[in-house]
């Protein structure tokens, strides 16, 4: 006997199993979330006509049955068939039209369809249910665009006010989110879109994502002011554009952004923060450089909201803290709401909700050993959805109104191809000719044990002094800082392997180690992202070593040699992904990093298996289309030519020498003899050995 106020609950059971207990009169009183759980997540493990048909067939078997048991399991066959037209009426088209009329043959020939008794409400289920699955003249689709009109001007953008084309935006994206359809995104149907012959499938989400995806081709194309002619990379037309006018358009985008952030918009404000994220955005240092300081700081507390740290941990809490009731305005409040208010409502960002369910149908089996269906699983993707269900009825919270203009011009626009919009980035700012935005470095954190120890160390007492401004100058004179500079440096706890790519990626290059100004970061650079914590020895980050190289102000020095120079680099490195592109990756090697273990790091940086490193080699980019291939068996640090940071990870060839490789030992893709090769560790090992055995 199960213990007093329990509930039974099915974790799992053959398809006929779960449908007996869809229709046991005791499943509503104990196991309540069966019924909407199996309706919400049916579609991923079986089709609507197959659970309807099993329904009608358990019905028909109970014929012979007792008239009690008949007319109780037929009241919460009814019950149950209202719920799943209340809640899932597009599951009902003219697929189920055979089970529809099995159902209503049923309920003519046990009498249920008079309406007396227990089918009171069947005659008007049938009806609701006929009305669905009958076919009807189809709603006409909107008239496209004629394929005369002339496309829009993305520039146009500084014309509307950044309020105002959040609203169109937010207008847009609640219509979408409001029709979406929450079983599209289980996992087992969203995560096989790609597939040879469900290109039909999840039609409510493909269009919120080509809604997400337009919006940030609206932001590349207003920043580059180009306009597609057509396919083809160098169809493109351009618009002359100075840096201070592409910092205008910057700063407004980021302004819509911060518009739709204040209409709980997250969809839009995602979308435009990825835009502005994106390579041929991302790379136009004089543009940026011309932002405003107050634009970048707002643009940087949105990047902190999207963050992938703790799997987007920040814009989950920030979701759930905005769709909590909120406590109304005092009378005299000064924060009261603006004029023609636009109401409370709330659209969320699908990719979170997206990636969880693909991950949660990755994670968990859809069957057990024996075959039963796992409806553990399902009760947990339920959880997901019914989340996305309350966030629907907090969308329709909105009160907006379209704008004809806005309208027009969004539907106008044609967005770049990712080729079209690399190749014009670099067109309008070739690499390496325009002067380089302040860095944007991280301040690193003090962290002193014994602070007597260190002033002792010193000498004596100490002026007062800036730490962030050291001595520069070539020679020591008593009583200057520089010792004890030194001296702190070895108690200096520097940020994560993570933060440092972040910054760096952030930032395209940085300050000589002479200016003073590299240890503190500009006021006008926005916060880095916090990455997951990894520690690494950067050597001595005070050094004054002269070193070479775009990361030589971060810490872990460049290609100088000498007792200055850092024993770490931070390298970038990039992999050919065929045709998905290539991606960059920032990679910290020391001074015992071997080839194979920094293609295994950037394997996995990549979400590949790090166990096929041997059939990867690492190339060198060096100035004036030269490749210095790194032998397998070579210590990178060393073999590096400190006239470069840039990598390429690719598949190994058949002859690693390439004809634009470098000349030299190092570039010949042999491994170094045995006689002269071998790096210090080798050969201190291999002293141990024979002192081992003469002694």
């Amino acid at each position: 006997m199960p213990p007093p106020r329990s509930s039974r609950r099915l974790r799992a059971g053959t398809l006929e199993a779960l449908v007996r207990h869809l229709l046991d009169t005791r499943t509503s009183g104990t196991d309540v979330t069966f019924i909407s759980a199996l309706l919400a997540t049916h579609r991923a493990f079986t089709s609507t006509p197959a659970l309807l048909g099993l329904v009608v067939d358990r019905l028909e078997a109970l014929e012979s049955h007792p008239p009690d048991e008949l007319e109780r399991t037929t009241g919460v066959a009814i019950s149950v068939l209202s719920t799943w037209l209340a809640s899932h009426p597009e599951d009902f088209g003219s697929e189920v039209k055979g089970q529809l009329d099995r159902l209503e043959s049923f309920l003519l020939r046990t009498g249920y369809a008079a309406g007396q008794g227990v089918g009171e409400g069947s005659a008007d289920l049938i009806r609701n249910l006929r009305s669905r699955v009958d076919p009807h003249t189809p709603d006409l689709p909107k008239p496209p665009a004629l394929p005369g009109d002339p496309p829009a001007d993305p520039t146009d953008v500084l014309v509307f006010l950044a309020d105002h084309l959040a609203e169109q935006l937010t207008l847009l994206d609640a219509e979408l989110f409001l029709n979406l359809v929450p079983s599209q995104c289980l996992g087992g149907l969203w995560g096989h879109r790609d597939r040879p012959g469900h290109s039909h499938l999840c039609p409510s989400v493909r269009a919120t994502v080509t809604q997400f995806n337009k919006v940030a081709g609206a932001v590349v194309s207003s920043v580059l002011g180009a306009t597609p002619t057509g396919d083809g990379p160098g169809e493109v037309t351009i618009r002359p554009l100075r840096p201070p006018q592409r910092a205008r358009l910057l700063e407004k985008w980021i302004r819509v952004a911060e518009e739709c952030r204040l209409l709980r918009n997250f969809s839009s404000v995602y979308a435009v923060v990825s835009a502005l994220q994106s390579s041929p955005i991302h790379r136009l240092r004089s543009a940026w450089g011309e932002a405003a300081r107050d634009s970048l700081r707002v643009f940087s507390s949105l990047c902190q909201i999207f963050s992938e740290e703790d799997n987007y941990s920040q814009s989950r809490e920030l979701l759930m803290k905005e769709v909590k009731p909120q406590p109304s305005l005092e009378p005299h409040s000064k924060k009261a709401p603006r004029s023609g208010s636009r109401g409370g409502g709330v659209v969320p960002y699908l990719g979170t909700f997206l990636k969880d369910l693909v991950m949660l149908d990755a994670a968990s089996k859809d069957e057990l050993e024996n075959g039963y269906i796992n409806f553990d699983k399902r009760r947990k993707e339920f959880a997901v959805l019914s989340e996305l269900r309350r966030l629907q009825n907090e969308c329709r919270g909105y009160d907006l109104r379209p704008d004809s203009d806005i309208q027009q011009w969004l539907q106008g626009l044609r967005p770049l191809t990712e080729a079209q919009s690399h190749r014009v980035s670099c067109e309008v700012e070739p690499s390496g000719t325009s002067d380089p935005p302040a860095p944007r470095v991280l301040r690193p954190t003090l962290v002193i044990s014994q602070w007597t120890d260190v002033l002792g160390s010193v000498g004596g007492p100490t002026p007062l002094v800036a730490w962030d401004r050291p001595s520069v100058g070539g020679d020591e004179v008593s009583g200057t800082p520089a010792p004890l500079l030194t001296r702190l440096a070895q108690h200096m706890k520097w940020p994560s392997v993570s933060s440092l790519d972040s910054a760096l990626e952030n930032s395209p290059s940085l300050h000589t180690p002479t200016d003073p100004s590299h240890l503190s970061p500009p006021a006008s650079s926005p916060r880095p992202s916090r990455g997951h914590r990894r520690s690494a020895s950067c050597g001595s980050p005070l050094s004054g070593g002269t070193g070479e190289g775009p990361f030589r102000g971060a810490g872990c020095g460049g290609g100088g040699s000498g007792p200055g120079s850092s024993d770490c680099r931070i390298i970038r490195v990039q992999m050919e992904l065929g045709e998905d592109g290539s991606v960059y990756k920032s990679i910290l090697i020391t001074s015992q990093d071997k080839a194979p273990s920094v293609i295994s790091r950037v394997l996995k940086k990549n979400n590949r298996d790090s166990a096929v490193a041997s059939e990867f080699e690492l190339v060198q980019l060096l100035p004036g289309e030269r490749e210095l291939t790194i032998p397998p068996s070579a210590n990178v640090f060393y073999a590096m030519d400190g006239a470069s940071h840039d990598f390429l990870l690719r598949r190994r060839r058949p002859s690693t020498v390439t004809p634009g490789s470098a000349s030299g030992p190092s570039a010949s893709g042999t491994p170094p003899s045995e006689g002269g090769g071998g790096s210090f560790p080798r050969i201190k090992a291999t002293g141990r050995k024979i002192a081992r055995a003469l002694f």
